[in-house]
C-alpha cells in the first residue's frame, strides 16, 4: 500500500483493514485538478489490488469534502479533445469505485458540489455532518452533470427530483439530502469521525467477499430483470458458500459464539 507521502494532492493511509483516502487540497476546498485526478486513479487502482483492505473511507481535508473541479486550472483546456481526456480519466475513477469489491464510505465533512458531489455519490454509503452541503452545480456554468451523477442521482431520488436538482443547481443542506434519499445519514459535526469510524470498523470485521459480491449484484441489478438477478444471486451464493467466513459463521453458530470473519 502506498505511503501517505507518495502523493501531492491526496493522502492514503491504512489501519486495521480500513483504508482512508483524503482529498488534500484544503486551501482550494479540495477542488479536483488534473494531478489529483491522476493520483486518485493510481490510489484506487492500488486499493483494488490490496487484499488487506476491507473498507475504503473517502473524505476531505479541512472544511470541505470537495468543491468540484478546479475551474481555474481546468479552464486552460482549450480544446474539446483535452477536456474529453480529463473527463474520461475521471470516469475511470468512478468505475473503479463501482467495481471495488469492498464497501466504500464517503465521509462528507463540508461542501460537496459539482464533480465533488458526483464523487461522493459513487460511494456505497454517504455519511455527512450537519454542516455539509450538496449541489449539482453544473448547469450554472453551462455544463451537464458528469462523474456518474446523471446515472446515480435519478436512481437515488427519482428522475423528477434529479431534474430539479440539476436544473436549479441549488445548494441543499445535509438534512434535505438525507430526507430525499440522496445520502444515508446526517450526524452532528462533532460526531462525524466517531460515526464513520464505528461503521468502518463494523464493516472491516464483516464477510468481505460476501459484501463485494452483493455490491456487484446490487449495482448491476438496477438494470436487470428479476430472473437475471436471481441467477446472479445463485452464482454468487455458490461462490461465497465456499469461503472461510461461511465455515467460521457455521462453527460460531453451532458453538453459540459470535463469528470472527477474516474477509476470506
Amino acid at each position: 500500500m502506498a505511503s501517505p507521502n507518495k502523493y501531492q494532492t491526496i493522502l492514503l493511509e491504512k489501519q486495521a483493514g480500513i483504508t482512508t483516502l483524503t482529498l488534500n487540497r484544503p486551501e482550494k476546498y479540495n477542488a479536483i485538478n488534473r494531478l489529483m485526478t491522476y493520483e486518485l486513479l493510481d490510489a484506487l487502482t492500488a486499493t483494488s489490488s490490496d487484499n488487506d483492505n476491507r473498507v475504503l473511507v473517502i473524505t476531505g481535508a479541512g472544511k470541505a469534502f470537495c468543491a468540484g473541479a478546479d475551474v481555474q486550472e481546468l479552464s486552460s483546456e482549450s480544446t474539446a479533445i483535452e477536456s474529453r481526456i480529463w473527463t474520461q480519466c475521471a470516469s475511470k475513477i468512478m468505475l473503479l469505485m463501482a467495481d471495488l469489491e469492498r464497501p466504500i464510505i464517503a465521509k462528507v465533512n463540508g461542501v460537496a458540489v459539482g464533480v465533488g458531489c458526483s464523487f461522493a455519490l459513487n460511494a456505497d454509503m454517504v455519511i455527512a455532518s450537519d454542516n455539509a452541503r450538496f449541489s449539482l452545480i453544473f448547469s450554472q456554468v453551462g455544463l451537464i452533470g458528469d462523474g456518474g451523477s446523471l446515472f446515480n442521482v435519478p436512481r437515488l431520488v427519482g428522475p423528477m427530483k434529479a431534474k430539479e436538482l440539476y436544473f436549479t443547481a441549488r445548494l441543499i443542506h445535509a438534512e434535505e439530502a438525507e430526507r430525499i434519499g440522496l445520502i444515508n445519514k446526517v450526524v452532528a459535526v462533532q460526531d462525524l469521525d466517531g460515526e464513520v469510524n464505528n461503521l468502518a470498523a463494523k464493516l472491516a470485521s464483516g464477510p468481505t467477499v460476501a459484501y463485494g459480491i452483493a455490491k456487484k449484484i446490487i449495482n448491476k441489478g438496477l438494470n436487470m430483470d428479476l430472473a437475471s438477478v436471481l441467477e446472479f444471486e445463485a452464482m454468487g451464493q455458490a461462490i461465497v458458500s465456499t469461503t472461510e467466513d461461511v465455515k467460521e459463521a457455521t462453527n460460531a453458530f453451532l458453538n453459540k459464539r459470535p463469528p470472527e470473519f477474516k474477509g476470506k
